[in-house]
């Protein structure tokens, strides 16, 4: 199972034997950010100008989800 709200399950969902381990999987870092997007736009003609690094910064708290589907919404546009 996976959430991205614990805070909304069912205590009873959480009981011992139930779930018993919790993985968190913070948010990527600024690095992270920008090399995830360099990944999800390496196949992109990308115009110059586009600076990756300035929108990792912008995107604080993005999830590498979030991050992969502005790269998929922008090509679609480009």
């Amino acid at each position: 199972m996976a959430t991205n709200r614990i805070d909304i399950l069912d205590q009873a969902l959480l009981r011992p034997g139930r779930i018993d381990r919790k993985i968190e999987f913070p948010n990527p870092n600024e690095e992270s950010r920008q090399d995830i997007l360099k990944i999800h736009s390496r196949k992109m003609n990308l115009m110059r100008g586009i600076d990756l690094k300035k929108i990792a910064e912008k995107m604080s708290g993005a999830s590498g989800a979030e991050l992969k589907a502005v790269c998929t919404k922008q090509g679609c546009l480009l």
